[in-house]
C-alpha cells in the first residue's frame, strides 16, 4: 500500500529511530526522511520481537495486582510495575508517546517496552527489554551500547516532556539465549534464557538539540555529510568508483 502523503499543513514527526538515524549518518537521514529515498532493508528481528512479547506478558500479568517479581527481589529494587491507561499505546510501533518540541514544533515520538514506577520516590523507569545469544555477561559497552544508552535517553526526555517525574536510572533487561541442555519438552521447543538487568543513568541533555538539529536537516534542501562511520555511504561510495 503507499505511503499517505502528508499535507503541506501537518507537523513535521520523526520516531526515536529517526533520531538514532540522524546520529549515526546525517546524510542517510536526509535521504530517507527528507527525500523519501527507502534505505537498505533491515533484517527483521522476529526472535527479540517474540522474546519482547513474552515479557510483555510476564509484567503486565502482575501489573494489576502491584505484586512483585523475582527479578526485583533478586536486584533489590523497590519497583512496581507502572500502570496507566495509555500504556497499551506508549508501547504500539509508530504511535508511541508523542510530544511535540517547542523550539521547532515537530512532533517527537517513541515506543517504550515497559515502565517500572519507584516505590519509594513515585518516580518512573523507563525499561527496554534486549534480548542475545553471547557467551559472558551482556554489558553496554562496544557494539551497540551507544546506540541503547541514547534509546534510553531519548525516552527519558519523552516521558519528562510530557509531565512525568522520570528517574535517571533506566534498566535495560537483557535475555541472553543459552546453549546448554536439551531443546524439546514433551515435544515443545524450548530456549533458556539467563535475565541481567543493567541499570543504567542516562542524562538527556543533549536530545533537545539534537531534535533541532535533525529538524533543520530534514527541511533543508542542502544534502549532508555522511556519517563518520556510515558502513551504507562507504558502501555506494565504493560501489561509485568500480568502473567496468
Amino acid at each position: 500500500m503507499p505511503r499517505k502523503k502528508k499535507s503541506a499543513t501537518d507537523p513535521l514527526a520523526l520516531s526515536r529511530t529517526a533520531l538514532e538515524d540522524f546520529a549515526q549518518c546525517p546524510r542517510c537521514f536526509y535521504l530517507h526522511r527528507s527525500q523519501d529515498l527507502k534505505g537498505l532493508r533491515r533484517i527483521p528481528l522476529t526472535l527479540a520481537v517474540a522474546t519482547d512479547a513474552l515479557l510483555k506478558n510476564e509484567f503486565d500479568a502482575i501489573r494489576s495486582s502491584g505484586a512483585s517479581h523475582p527479578i526485583w527481589e533478586r536486584e533489590n529494587l523497590d519497583v512496581r510495575a507502572y500502570a496507566h491507561p495509555e500504556l497499551d499505546l506508549w508501547r504500539s510501533n509508530f504511535k508511541g508517546l508523542r510530544v511535540t518540541h517547542a523550539a521547532t514544533g515537530a512532533v517527537i515520538f517513541g515506543a517504550v517496552d515497559d515502565i517500572w514506577q519507584n516505590r519509594s520516590t513515585g518516580e518512573l523507569h523507563i525499561v527496554d527489554y534486549k534480548s542475545t545469544s553471547k557467551q559472558g555477561t551482556p554489558d553496554l559497552e562496544g557494539g551497540f551500547g551507544a546506540g541503547y544508552k541514547r534509546q534510553m535517553e531519548i525516552y527519558q526526555w519523552l516521558f519528562r516532556h510530557a509531565g512525568f517525574a522520570v528517574s535517571p536510572i533506566g534498566y535495560f533487561l537483557y535475555v541472553n539465549g543459552r546453549k546448554d541442555g536439551g531443546f524439546y519438552e514433551q515435544g515443545v521447543g524450548c530456549m533458556r534464557f539467563d535475565t541481567t538487568v543493567i541499570p543504567y543513568e542516562g542524562d538527556d541533555g543533549w536530545v533537545d538539540g539534537h531534535v533541532a538539529a535533525a529538524v533543520e536537516c530534514h527541511r533543508s534542501s542542502v544534502l549532508p555529510e555522511s556519517g563518520v562511520e556510515c558502513d551504507v555511504c562507504r558502501y555506494v561510495a565504493a560501489r561509485g568508483g568500480l568502473t567496468t
